[in-house]
């Protein structure tokens, strides 16, 4: 199994260095380094599994000025003996310095120090 560390790692540079980047070349390189080909993402607006439908529905969900900020140390759990580490984390995303506009989960699993699986829910915005 993939360590704390390295899972907390894969979490962090997955929200900063692949969800807050704007551009689609380097969303692919650090698809390629963090995630496994077969990667899936689910979020409430569909289900994407190459790197390529994974990007492009990142920059579908980015609004310019934008950024995604950590609301939660990262928590994991794993069986022992687990080959999947599972991981989630709590972030917001919205102008910065300014109350997200949007908040949300990420639970992540990880194997061979690669996402898996990355499953996204949104909650209310902020005040309703």
């Amino acid at each position: 199994m993939a360590s704390a560390e390295l899972i907390t790692s894969i979490l962090k540079e997955n929200l900063y260095e692949i969800f807050c980047s704007p551009s689609h070349e380097d969303r692919l390189k650090n698809l390629a380094r963090l995630w496994s080909p077969d990667g899936l993402f689910i979020d409430p607006l569909g289900t994407f599994q190459t790197h390529e439908a994974i990007s492009n529905a990142i920059s579908g969900l980015q609004q310019e000025g934008w950024v995604f900020t950590e609301l939660s140390d990262v928590q994991i759990t794993s069986p022992p003996n687990s080959e999947i580490g599972v991981a989630r984390l709590r972030w917001g995303y919205g102008k910065p310095g300014e109350e997200p506009e949007l908040t949300g989960l990420d639970v992540v699993s990880v194997k061979d120090g690669k996402v898996e699986r990355l499953y996204t829910f949104l909650d209310s915005k902020p005040g309703n």
